[in-house]
């Protein structure tokens, strides 16, 4: 019996994880279940498309995003500032809003003059041939509202939690946030999104693996945050965590792919890219409204460049 209690007492003491990696490992958790909850919405906005109201707040948008992230903003004790930013940060608060979409015509243009090549297939955006600009914008303004929307509260939620939970420097939270968005919105909600679209027997298992990665990478992450803070191999030497670090492999490799799809990979660098800029955003203003906004003007901006460049090309 003492032998028993003892090696359960090794045991336990061998899975106890560091401040950084429980943390981290919650982030991961919230994203997996912020997929599923993004996946019914999913499927049901599919059923409500095109009924007024009922079929926008069913969106994954609002329903799979938006809400679920303000609950649980609420049960973390995330204190989210619906203000406006103050005039002394207007300034920083324009410029955020603005980079994202500002990148994506700059991202055209080096497309077009430098590799030939048309940004609009690259990001797999079509349009109608006769339909106009205000057309296409109208189209796009309820989509695109609600996902800077989401988006934004998502980045500000985990932008919080880094930074202060976890413990990382502003700069550090940054990177951090925009890739944990980046593996939410390129990696597990696509997969998510595709098995609604073709459910597969085969694609639950890889979506459920996907899952399990995400948790996994986050707490690796953090067991190794705190390895290379400690500069000691002594968080990472336990046994129990050999799997966890496997399964994080899985994530990590997961996220690669996204990047490195071609043509689809440039749009996820472009995100990755505003997410950072939107959580830089609320770093300095200290309002969600910035990142919100420049999450929106990021989505608006890839679909009117892709617009302007089939209609001039």
């Amino acid at each position: 019996m003492s032998r028993f209690t003892t090696a359960a007492r090794e045991l336990r003491a061998d899975l106890h994880l560091p401040t950084e990696a429980t943390e981290l490992g919650r982030i991961g958790l919230f994203l997996a279940c912020l997929t599923v909850a993004s996946a019914v919405s999913y499927w049901v906005a599919l059923r409500l498309l095109g009924v007024p109201v009922v079929g926008a707040l069913s969106s994954p948008n609002v329903a799979g995003l938006a809400v679920p992230t303000l609950v649980y903003a609420h049960y973390r004790g995330v204190s989210i500032s619906f203000g406006l930013p103050e005039r002394s940060r207007i300034a920083d608060a324009l410029a955020t809003a603005l980079a994202p979409g500002l990148a994506v015509v700059a991202a055209s243009a080096l497309f077009a003059v430098g590799f030939d090549a048309s940004f609009a297939a690259l990001v797999g955006w079509t349009y109608h041939p006769e339909a106009s600009v205000v057309t296409a914008a109208v189209q796009a303004a309820e989509d695109v509202a609600l996902a800077g929307l989401g988006f934004g509260l998502l980045v500000a939620v985990v932008f919080d939690l880094v930074s202060s939970r976890v413990g990382l420097s502003p700069a550090r939270a940054v990177a951090a946030t925009a890739a944990l968005a980046t593996l939410f919105r390129s990696v597990l909600r696509d997969a998510a999104f595709t098995l609604v679209v073709f459910p597969k027997p085969w694609r639950v298992t890889i979506v459920s693996l996907l899952l399990v990665a995400a948790v996994c990478g986050c707490v690796a992450a953090g067991v190794t945050y705190r390895s290379a803070v400690e500069r000691s191999l002594r968080p990472l030497s336990r046994p129990a965590l050999a799997p966890v670090f496997a399964f994080g492999l899985l994530g990590v490799v997961a996220l690669g792919t996204a990047f490195a799809d071609v043509p689809g990979g440039v749009e996820h660098a472009l995100r990755a890219l505003a997410f950072g800029i939107a959580a830089l955003g609320y770093h300095r203003s200290a309002s969600v409204w910035v990142p919100a906004a420049a999450m929106a003007l990021f989505s608006l901006s890839i679909r009117l460049v892709a617009f302007v460049e089939l209609a001039a090309f």
